[in-house]
């Protein structure tokens, strides 16, 4: 009786196979899909490309699929593209078709849910944050403000590996000094606020948080239950100290910056524009009624991803 349920079985799995097979084929030529691995029911092809879709993987797939290629990851399907005219033609010619990220489970959490600008979807949200975050950000005015600032940074890290004996004997990581320096250039600009030194206790707590979401939200531990809704249950645990995560860097934000930024301009006159640095101009718009605080905390939130990536 045993192995005539087991035969059955396999019988069955053997069917839902060649069914899928066959459907995806019918499918792919239905919609004129691109060329790709073959996938397996379920998990698609996330089996066999795994986690691991850097630009080394992707270029060999490009070789033996072409410049435009599908893969299928659960039931969610990836189209990659990897020559100059097809990257044009997504990023520039129809910008706005392929403009808004694909949401997800985790940047739902760390973004409220497109609260901010860089992972919200194109649309009137993101045109009215664009407009706020250009002033302050995107301007040549901006960027000859922040000139001096810059090469201050910059001169500060030449004198800081001179002072430093080790660098002339044993060696040492400028990648360390380099990051606090990009935090530095982000915070002069968004608070009119640097760090002093790398033992900077303020410095190590956000570095520490910033360090906990960049390794929470590009986690191979999320993407099963993302590419899989079926198997979404398992990441409570998982979700729960993303929440948590979240949190203590909005609340850390809040504290230490925009109410202390808020402080200071209330005890001074900021009618003069040069005075004024990024969170000035975000805060005025929270004023006027355009943004909500957490528009505001999402925005900061954005700047500190730019901060970290070093």
């Amino acid at each position: 009786m045993d192995l005539l349920l087991l035969e059955k079985t396999l019988l069955a799995l053997f069917a839902a196979v060649v069914v899928a097979i066959t459907v995806s084929k019918l499918r792919g030529k239905r919609f004129k899909l691109p060329p790709g691995p073959l996938p397996v029911p379920v998990f698609g092809n996330w089996l066999q490309v795994g986690d691991d879709l850097n630009h080394r993987n992707l270029s060999d797939l490009a070789k033996k699929y072409g410049d435009v290629l599908l893969l299928r990851m659960g039931q969610r399907n990836l189209v990659v593209v990897s020559s100059p005219d097809h990257a044009k033609e997504v990023l520039h010619t129809q910008g706005v078709e392929f403009g808004s990220r694909t949401r997800n489970v985790v940047f739902d959490i760390f973004t409220g849910k497109g609260q901010d600008m860089v992972f919200t979807v194109y649309g009137e949200h993101w045109r009215k944050m664009r407009r706020i975050m250009t002033v302050p950000f995107f301007t040549n005015k901006v960027v000859q403000q922040q000139r001096f600032n810059w090469e201050d940074e910059a001169a500060r890290v030449v004198e800081d590996v001179k002072k430093d004996p080790e660098a002339a004997t044993n060696g040492i990581v400028l990648r360390r000094r380099l990051q606090l320096m990009m935090y530095n250039n982000m915070y002069r600009i968004m608070f009119d606020r640097r760090f002093e030194s790398q033992d900077d206790p303020l410095f190590n707590r956000l570095k520490a948080l910033n360090g906990e979401r960049s390794r929470l939200a590009q986690s191979f531990e999320y993407n099963y239950g993302d590419f899989i809704p079926i198997l979404r249950p398992f990441l409570r645990g998982y979700l729960k100290i993303c929440k948590e995560v979240k949190e203590r860097r909005l609340q850390l934000f809040k504290d230490y910056f925009v109410e202390e930024r808020k402080k200071l301009a209330s005890t001074k006159s900021m009618s003069n524009e040069s005075l004024k640095c990024a969170i000035d101009h975000i805060l005025d718009a929270q004023t006027k009624g355009e943004i909500n605080e957490d528009n505001v905390l999402y925005i900061v939130e954005n700047i500190n991803v730019a901060g970290m990536f070093i």
